[in-house]
């Protein structure tokens, strides 16, 4: 475990992985943090239906598997235990405990928030579902994931959640290949699963995910659904463009918070 925290403390991103209450595997990027040396996530409310799924998840895994978040030699690796949510409708305990992390780690956070004024100003960026490991069961290592547009992690309940670095081998259409890195293929049963990969330029203005979920018979993959492209390039954003994606993600953000307040009845509280 002291391993586990050491290399979450050093990573720059993350992946989050769980099987959700219809039995699907699911799994989002995110920026890793710790609150009181524990592993977690603060996920903005724009992410809150996501987490509605991870919070009723009977076991998740933290893990690190991009090799540019690894030091030279080091595996990637995983911790699994139970996900417990902490609604940070004010923002406080994101303020007080992991804002100053997100700024070192996620620069465009820097945008909104990097000093009281742009906190004022953008106060829907700092009410957090903050993600945290609890009962850790057991870890895992990994091998590093080098090339973003052809490497994931693919998920899937195997007598429990299990997780893999793979390559995506493409093929026929909507039916790739999947190779383990470590050498030992999926031998997939049908069952249910999700093959995630996602690449960032340098400074995170672009972060992308890319997504095939379907059924693994063996070690062919019969995809049902796909988000994104495997291998896209990331150009710069136009200046229209990073407009147009602040005010969805602020849009995002402010429709669930005021689901979240509407629930817990107490309109108007993290304004």
């Amino acid at each position: 475990m002291h391993k586990s925290v050491t290399v979450w403390r050093r990573a720059l991103v993350a992946e989050v992985c769980w099987i959700d209450g219809d039995g699907r595997p699911a799994s989002i990027p995110a920026t890793p943090l710790l609150l009181d040396d524990v592993p977690c996530l603060a996920l903005p409310y724009a992410w809150r239906d996501r987490v509605a799924a991870l919070r009723d998840s009977p076991e998740v895994a933290f893990a690190v598997t991009d090799a540019r978040s690894l030091p030279e030699e080091t595996t990637g690796t995983a911790v699994f235990g139970t996900a417990g949510v902490v609604e940070d409708l004010d923002g406080s305990v994101f303020a007080d405990e992991l804002l100053e992390q997100e700024l070192v780690k996620y620069p465009p956070s820097r945008v909104l928030a990097d000093s009281v004024l742009l906190r004022r100003e953008n106060w829907w960026w700092l009410p957090r579902l903050i993600v945290r490991l609890d009962g850790m069961t057991r870890t895992a290592e990994l091998t590093p994931r080098t090339d973003p547009s052809r490497q994931a992690l693919l998920v899937r309940d195997d007598l429990g959640l299990r997780i893999d670095s793979v390559t995506v081998e493409q093929r026929e259409e909507q039916r790739p290949l999947l190779r383990t890195l470590d050498g030992e293929n999926p031998r997939g049963d049908t069952g249910p699963a999700l093959v995630l990969g996602h690449d960032h330029t340098t400074d995170f203005e672009r972060w992308e995910p890319w997504s095939l979920s379907g059924h693994l018979r063996g070690e062919e993959l019969l995809v049902e659904q796909s988000s994104g492209r495997p291998g896209a390039p990331l150009p710069s954003l136009r200046l229209l463009e990073r407009i147009r994606r602040q005010r969805a993600l602020e849009k995002a953000c402010r429709r669930g918070i005021t689901e979240a307040e509407r629930v817990r009845g107490v309109p108007g509280s993290a304004r």
